[in-house]
């Protein structure tokens, strides 16, 4: 499928989702630190995962949202590392971990697309999802300990299991990195049906 990257695709319900879960995210990192600030934060990531579910429910999966989906999801895990970093909430060769494979990705990502000389309309493999997916939980449950008090079976188990999700997304990391360095993505599919369903 070419790739068709059309403004007024933006206009579209999962887009808008795209922005609201953002938004939230970028309120909840400048304040990560309180339980309000890690609650906006968790609410926006979970936002990232409707946005996808709704677009490809009411066929509304688009290059443009797909585009501004990429990038909400590679600064918003931005934001929320700093913030982490900042307020010392997660391990910081987590942090510097993820920003790597992100910057790595995202640069690969954009160095092939702009070379295709077939303009696919392309996704990440589902490796890149999962490891982002490892990432959120790495993440929040980095965040939850912080909320604990340390030396408890609480904390250590939210802890660990921060590292644990951190190594899965970092394994992930590597088998997408190959898939990204070598240009192998996700072909976008065609729509059965252009109109919506909203029934």
């Amino acid at each position: 499928m070419k790739r068709d990257i059309r403004a007024k695709d933006l206009l579209q319900i999962p887009t808008a989702i795209t922005a609201v879960s953002f938004a939230s995210v970028l309120a909840g990192a400048q304040h990560i630190e309180t339980p309000e600030g890690k609650a906006l934060v968790a609410a926006g990531r979970f936002g990232d995962v409707v946005d996808g579910f709704v677009a490809r429910k009411l066929d509304m999966s688009s290059d443009a949202g797909a585009i501004a989906d990429v990038v909400a999801d590679k600064l918003g895990m931005l934001a929320i590392s700093v913030g982490m970093w900042k307020h010392d909430i997660a391990p910081k060769p987590v942090l510097v971990g993820m920003a790597a494979k992100h910057a790595l990705n995202a640069g690969a990502t954009l160095y092939n697309g702009l070379r295709d000389e077939n303009k696919r309309a392309i996704r990440p493999p589902i490796s890149g999802k999962y490891g982002m997916a490892a990432d959120n939980v790495s993440l929040l449950s980095f965040a939850v300990a912080s909320e604990l008090q340390p030396g408890t079976a609480g904390y250590r188990v939210a802890r660990g299991l921060g590292w644990a999700a951190a190594a899965a997304g970092a394994a992930f990391g590597v088998v997408s990195a190959r898939h990204y360095l070598k240009g192998e993505f996700d072909e976008a599919t065609p729509a059965v049906d252009a109109t919506p369903n909203l029934g």
